[in-house]
């Protein structure tokens, strides 16, 4: 090999190899960062909350329910990354400093005059497409820290406030309050419930199987929780707020210990966390009082699979597996600025006693209607199943080891660990195989009739859990398909694969939905026809239905508006029934000028937009709309100003 040709190789390994050191060794209090907007140096959410799906990765400023605040550059860096979104980050803005790291500026009312210039370029020359998400380092835009980037808004989700993140050169965020900022802090956390949960199979609290809450009987910085009896492996969850000075909002508690019996046993604090972990919020929460309730219990043990690194614990990872007697926990909240509150519960802990299922087999003399039973309302733990005894007597069960089974006053446990295939005859819902699949390998489900089957990639599962497929047919284009319990959260999706009907000749506008009771909305699945099969994925488990979406979208009352900035806009009402609005495909033309059609989905509310557009005396639009299955509206409407 030549000379120079060895020293250019060494050359860039060495450069390679001092990057790669260089962003390693990122320590976030290294750099000097500014406060990146004029609005308010008060927050309205910190780093670590709960949200659904995911931790907050950001702190939230206020901007006390206004839009057109400053935003700056908070250091020297150049415009990394770009988006304009209807959900998410709405308009927002990645800068990428000398040191690797970033600094994100999210939910903007509009960018800077040359970046917002920049961007509906991209747009307009696009055929006014409205979304966009661009890695635009190639541009090589500088910008200065202090230096005008945007204005504050509400756009991807409201209310307005600004959403200001930091991340390593890894793309891992941190807690901004790690750094040189700070808020002022001298309120202790304020502690609002204990929860208990049941982490063996015969564990009770309060003499019942199931996850027990309570409030404290007393407040201030001392919480008293009095006596709580238990048997059985157990662990505490604790939900905590903040608050600081000058601001209503309840803030995520930064760190929280417990102790039992004067020795430490766990401590938690959420300085950094990965994307690839951000779905790990349902094992660092109470799950199904975070599902039903939105309840943000924090738990103080380590649930299987958890990954983050935000524990400090022993060998029981915060599981507490006492010796019969009574036990003094301490659990202590801390704010960033190292403000406490403590709270005490007292432990009676039980011997736990064996409780034997005794089956009596009924002969049923003649036959009778059983009313249906829904397995989503048991109560689904990893390793076992509480089925209530009312709806355990309707089901036919093709089982050998009765010594699995537990009965405790008016449930029955059903430990399910190792029990590869479990048979249920389930009224209102028919014959259906509980099988075990675990998070580490490809998980495949198979319906009995063999007509469907269910695949899950590695790691879509965060434990090792019992899930059933199945199917029913109500017509040829009606199709109900469950792949649950529901109590399960997934890290990752799933595929589901069905075998179709001969007798299913139209696809059109047809499409798997899951319903959710709570927001009362249809969620469109993605579904794939082809002349076998019918192909869906979805993220979540639960009940999934075939539905035909054949109503267009509603467009109506247009209405003049101009923004704080002095940009004139055109708001509409916008609504869909069922598939929900397709902006991509919507064109919005006013006194013959195309803008561009921004979606709002948190207001139900679409807009023209053009960065030239002048109201005139009398203003003719013309609108195209459709929905995400091909149906379309167009109206035309006359305004004035």
């Amino acid at each position: 090999m030549p000379k120079n040709t060895l020293l250019l190789l060494l050359t860039i390994c060495w450069s390679a190899n001092a990057s790669a050191q260089h962003q390693n060794n990122f320590v976030p209090s290294s750099a000097h960062y500014l406060w990146p907007t004029n609005a308010s140096h008060h927050l309205t959410s910190t780093f670590g909350e709960t949200r659904l799906g995911h931790f907050h990765a950001a702190l939230d400023i206020k901007t006390w329910g206004r839009r057109g605040y400053e935003v700056y550059a908070t250091r020297d860096g150049i415009l990394y990354r770009m988006a304009i979104q209807p959900n998410g980050y709405g308009k927002v803005l990645y800068l990428k400093h000398k040191d690797g790291s970033f600094s994100v500026y999210a939910h903007l009312m509009r960018f800077n005059n040359q970046l917002q210039h920049f961007a509906d370029s991209l747009r307009i020359s696009e055929q006014y497409r409205p979304f966009f998400d661009r890695v635009v380092e190639e541009e090589k835009t500088t910008i200065k820290q202090g230096d005008l980037i945007g204005y504050s808004g509400s756009s991807g989700i409201g209310p307005p406030h600004l959403h200001f993140e930091l991340r390593t050169p890894q793309e891992k965020p941190f807690n901004p309050l790690l750094t040189n900022l700070h808020v002022k802090d001298n309120i202790a956390p304020t502690i609002t419930g204990i929860s208990v949960e049941p982490l063996s199979p015969g564990a009770t609290i309060e003499g019942q199987q199931q996850i027990y809450t309570r409030r404290p009987y007393s407040s201030g910085k001392h919480y008293d929780f009095g006596s709580i009896e238990v048997t059985g492996t157990v662990g505490f969850a604790i939900n905590a707020y903040d608050k600081a000075n000058g601001v209503p909002n309840p803030y995520a508690v930064y760190k929280l210990s417990l102790s039992i019996d004067g020795q430490r046993l766990f401590t938690a604090k959420a300085d950094s966390f990965s994307y690839a972990q951000t779905k790990q919020i349902y094992l660092d929460r109470v799950y199904p009082l975070l599902r039903e309730h939105g309840k943000g219990y924090e738990r103080l043990f380590v649930t299987d699979g958890n990954t983050l690194n935000f524990y400090q614990t022993d060998s029981s990872r915060g599981k507490l597996n006492l010796d019969p007697g009574i036990h003094d926990a301490t659990i202590t909240a801390t704010d960033y600025a190292g403000n406490t509150s403590t709270a005490e519960v007292q432990l009676s802990v039980k011997e736990d006693s064996k409780r034997t299922f005794h089956y009596q087999h009924q002969i049923v003399s003649s036959p009778r209607k059983r009313s249906d039973v829904n397995f989503e309302y048991w109560d689904w733990l990893p390793g076992w199943v509480r089925i209530p005894k009312k709806d355990f007597k309707k089901l036919s069960v093709a089982f050998t080891d009765w010594d699995r089974l537990s009965t405790f006053e008016s449930k029955v446990t059903l430990n399910l660990h190792k029990l590869d295939n479990l048979f249920m005859n389930i009224p209102g819902h028919g014959p259906t195989i509980f099988r075990r699949l675990g998070p580490t390998t490809n998980g495949i489900l198979t319906s009995i009739d063999k007509r469907a089957v269910a695949t899950f990639p590695p790691h879509a599962l965060f434990d090792t859990v019992s899930v059933t497929l199945s199917s029913q047919e109500y017509s040829p284009d009606s199709l109900k398909v469950t792949v649950g319990p529901a109590a399960y959260p997934l890290n990752k999706g799933f595929e589901l694969r069905i075998k179709r009907s001969p007798n299913l000749k139209d696809t059109a506008k047809l499409a798997f939905y899951k319903y959710n009771p709570k927001y009362h909305y249809w969620f469109l699945r993605k579904t794939h026809f082809d002349e076998d099969y019918i192909t869906m994925d979805s993220n979540v488990l639960g009940t999934f239905i075939t539905r035909r979406d054949t109503t267009a979208p509603s467009l109506e009352n247009p209405r003049l508006f101009q923004r704080t900035d002095g940009q004139w806009l055109i708001y509409f009402d916008v609504n869909d029934n069922l598939s929900g609005l397709d902006p991509d495909r919507s064109k919005i033309t006013m006194n013959g000028q195309r803008g561009i059609a921004e979606y709002d989905p948190s207001h139900n509310r679409l807009i023209y937009y053009h960065p030239t557009f002048e109201p005139s005396s009398t203003m003719n639009i013309t609108a195209t709309v459709y929905d995400r299955k091909g149906n379309k509206t167009q109206p035309d409407f006359q305004i004035k100003k």
